[in-house]
């Protein structure tokens, strides 16, 4: 074809509280039912994080490989770009990787659900044309506008006369510690000071004297069996991604506490509380019976009873992480179909899209709906 004219138009209206941000305008609900559907996400801090920086490291890895495979660009061109569009790993990228993660986890559960309700004789209205009917992502080719959504996920016609409609609310917490008291810190730090200076104990002295600096830029350095200073645990790089994620999600619980044992031989940072703050809010919300899908994002195996007990109850459930590093009792407990894979190829494939559309919005949206529409209808790569 000669002479193509192509446009992309996106209409957003404004959002509500959901996770994926996005909105229906009543106009396209008068007509249908609305069927209440409300979506909880617990998602363990630590978890979400390594998460974050294994999407990171593939997303970047995949935007270099992108730019230098283009056609008619040089190395040093390529190089150029590259450097341009580069996104360092800040706990703001890491936040929003997760954020684009879990807005796409959002459109996966709700299309499972309305799966299972036609599948159970009751026909629904698909959530996902909805909102594409209130925030149209539209291609304009040769002056005809053509709905990418539609155009790629026709409606059926059961679908179509369908008389309900999924009302999604959806609001998530990140479970994390509390933030460390740096003051607090340092001063345990000064008392050893003095007490390994009064008692002759040289062999602390410069990693202490290295963590009074370091704390306060909230760093906390290892000791190693031999004495030296060990690796740092950037401390205040984590409560920035909390902070960042909860601004994104909803909610930070900070119930949990951060443990620092300087008066050990192997010193040791961790975590104490957290696991129990997220077990307890899971099962207030249980048993007040206010949350219809249950989401984690965890790989930790230690939540494997709480799983099966919300699943015993009949609750729907859903594991989200990268797979491998997700406990397979765990996606045992909720079946395959209920484990939502961060590696999935559609998923990476969009990554740097999401790194090249930290300041243009529209483009994040173009690819969460191809990357959703990927894994739904698996059109990736046929239009």
């Amino acid at each position: 074809m000669t002479n193509l004219d192509v446009t992309l138009s996106i209409f957003a209206r404004a959002t509500v509280k959901r996770i994926s941000g996005h909105s229906i305008d009543p106009a396209h609900t008068s007509k249908l039912k609305p069927v209440p559907l409300k979506i909880c996400y617990y998602i363990d801090g630590y978890g979400a994080k390594i998460s974050s920086e294994v999407l990171y490291d593939i997303g970047d890895k995949r935007l270099h490989e992108h730019l230098r495979n283009q056609d008619g660009i040089s190395a040093a061109a390529d190089e150029q770009l590259y450097d341009k569009l580069y996104t360092p790993p800040t706990p703001e990228i890491f936040a929003e990787i997760l954020s684009y993660s879990l807005a796409l986890i959002e459109l996966y559960v709700i299309s499972t659900i309305e799966d299972r309700m036609r599948a159970r004789g009751t026909p629904v209205y698909p959530n996902a044309l909805l909102v594409n009917k209130s925030n149209p992502l539209n291609l304009e080719i040769n002056g005809k506008t053509w709905n990418i959504l539609e155009t790629f996920y026709p409606i059926r016609e059961d679908e179509f006369l369908a008389e309900n409609y999924l009302d999604i609310s959806s609001d998530g917490t990140i479970y994390s510690t509390g933030k460390v008291d740096r003051d607090k810190q340092v001063a345990i730090l000064k008392r050893e000071l003095e007490n390994c200076r009064r008692f002759g104990d040289t062999s602390r002295i410069t990693w202490l004297e290295k963590n009074v600096e370091s704390v306060r830029d909230g760093k906390f350095h290892y000791r190693n069996r031999d004495g030296s200073i060990g690796r740092p645990v950037d401390f205040e790089f984590s409560e920035v991604f909390y902070d960042a994620v909860s601004d994104r999600i909803g909610y930070y619980s900070r119930l949990g506490e951060s443990k620092i044992h300087w008066r050990q031989d192997l010193s040791d940072f961790g975590e104490k509380g957290v696991d129990c703050d997220l077990i307890m809010q899971v099962m207030d919300d249980l048993y007040q019976d206010n949350v219809d899908v249950f989401v984690f994002m965890t790989n930790d195996m230690d939540f494997f009873p709480l799983v099966e007990r919300l699943v015993a109850k009949g609750k729907s459930v859903f594991i989200c992480g990268i797979e491998g590093r997700v406990s397979y009792r765990l996606i045992n407990a909720v079946g395959e179909k209920s484990f939502f894979n961060l590696k999935e190829e559609p998923i990476l494939q969009n990554l740097p899209n999401v790194f090249m559309a930290l300041d243009k919005p529209e483009l994040r949206e173009v690819a969460l709906q191809w990357a959703w529409l990927a894994l739904r209808r698996e059109v990736v790569g046929e239009a």
